[in-house]
């Protein structure tokens, strides 16, 4: 019987949900990329990216404000008359010596007499001094709003805006970076899960085929017993090896079901979602077309991070740099100023940082963080040029170990059926029918092992290369 109607049969044999779904490995994948957490938090975080990188695009139009409070003093204003009190009076009472030696000069042509002059700047500094306030007088009320629209225009920022630009793009860049990274590494992982069922798919019907070869065994002792041609322990043999193929099933099943319920996980499904994969591991293992080159994804995502890390270098370059504004201001509520002020100005504000003592060292800072994403993409390379080259290697280990123990397995096809019929021929016992079927079943485990072990390092091998997704090529 064959292997994959022999899936078929055992399926029969269990309950069947007709809803359950059959998806291949490319269907998982293809719903992963739509419901995997992991995949979706790092598409919410391109999403975010992309919008703050739209948002620094306007980052060059002007920004209007509109400036409105309401101030009270702790007293009004006043004005501080008992300061220029001396100017005022001096300046006064020689005002009026002049404008009487002005008169008198234009009368008689002569200048008053010096006396005279005194006489009249003493008396107009007197009167001046007795009318003069002794306090300062309120120019204001206590409170007052203001209310105006306040317009500030970047004209040169020493390349900020500029800077600013690029790197909320290579951030972006960095969230595509990780969105793939998080679709490869998912991909890799359903890929090794998916792989597990079809090798329990494979050794679930390897059992079963073992399972119905024990049934006729114990069907053939039986009939033996009863003709008294073996004695009854050699029954019982048959009988318990019977029971530990049924232990065995049982137990394969159950660590499918578990398998299922962690490749539901990697997918996005609910948990309570039927779902069924019949496929079964291929027995021909093909080696791929070995490349040199290579997409990984953790690379990608590092030379992102560099790319941003050069962006942060410029930036700190740039705050050496001046900054000039065109500024405008248009003010609403002017009655109750303390002070009477123009409407509206415009004008040219320069701002220059001539100092700043942390300056150098976030310049240093930065230009190490470029070093250190230099460091770390280096590290990453040879990493997976390392691994590349391993698995390489492993794969062709592997695929001449598979081919050895498919031939051994094929073997004790040959020595189950041999011992069967000298125990046909009463040249051979029950146990050892019993015993050459489980090495039958032991060389079949060992053979799926080796293959199941061929497409694990097979699909490592691709998700190293940055192309996970080939491995559907050999997963049909």
């Amino acid at each position: 019987m064959k292997l994959k109607t022999l899936i078929s049969a055992m399926f029969l044999s269990f309950p069947v949900v007709l809803s359950a779904q059959q998806l291949s490995l490319k269907d998982c994948i293809s719903r992963a990329a739509e419901n995997n957490t992991a995949i979706r938090i790092a598409r919410q975080s391109l999403e975010t990216r992309q919008k703050l990188e739209n948002a620094t695009q306007d980052n060059a139009l002007p920004k209007v404000d509109l400036l409105a409070g309401y101030n009270y003093l702790g007293e009004p204003i006043k004005v501080n008359l008992q300061q220029v009190k001396d100017g005022i009076v001096e300046g006064t009472a020689s005002q009026s010596v002049s404008s009487a030696n002005t008169i008198y000069s234009a009368i008689t042509g002569n200048q008053l007499p010096q006396t005279i002059q005194d006489i009249i700047y003493k008396t107009s500094r007197d009167i001046i001094n007795a009318v003069y306030p002794n306090y300062n007088p309120e120019v204001a009320r206590q409170s007052y709003f203001l209310a105006g629209i306040t317009v500030r225009q970047p004209i040169y920022l020493g390349g900020k805006l500029k800077a600013s630009r690029e790197l909320a793009r290579q951030q972006t860049e960095s969230g595509n970076a990780n969105l793939d990274a998080a679709k490869d590494l998912t991909t890799y992982n359903i890929a090794l899960q998916y792989i597990q069922v079809m090798y329990l798919n494979s050794m679930l019907a390897k059992q079963q085929e073992i399972l119905q070869s024990l049934d006729k065994n114990e069907s053939y002792a039986q009939s033996l017993l009863k003709a008294e041609i073996i004695p009854p322990y050699q029954k019982n043999w048959a009988d318990v090896a019977r029971a530990q193929g049924e232990a065995s099933l049982k137990s394969l099943q159950l660590e499918k079901e578990n398998a299922m319920l962690t490749l539901k996980d990697l997918i996005g499904m609910p948990l309570n979602d039927p779902l069924e994969i019949s496929e079964i591991l291929p027995e021909e293992n093909p080696l791929p077309i070995f490349s040199k080159e290579t997409a990984n994804a953790d690379l990608r995502l590092l030379e992102s991070k560099k790319a941003e890390a050069e962006t942060g270098l410029n930036i700190t370059r740039s705050l050496s740099m001046p900054n000039i504004f065109a500024i405008g201001n248009v003010q609403f509520f002017r009655k109750d100023l303390p002070l009477i002020t123009p409407p509206w100005l415009i004008g040219v504000e320069m701002q220059w940082t001539l100092f700043d003592s942390e300056r150098k060292s976030k310049r240093l800072a930065s230009e190490s963080l470029v070093k250190e994403a230099d460091l770390l993409i280096q590290q990453k390379q040879q990493a997976v040029n390392l691994a590349s080259k391993i698995a390489e290697n492993k794969l062709v280990a592997i695929r001449e170990q598979s081919e050895t123990l498919d031939k051994a397995r094929k073997q004790t096809y040959t020595t189950t059926e041999m011992v069967r019929k000298r125990l046909e021929n009463s040249l051979s016992s029950v146990k050892d029918v019993n015993d050459a079927l489980q090495l039958q079943y032991e060389s079949e485990k060992l053979f799926y092992t080796s293959v199941v072990a061929y497409q694990a390092a097979l699909a490592t091998y691709f998700y190293i290369n940055g192309n996970p997704e080939d491995i559907t090529g050999y997963i049909r």
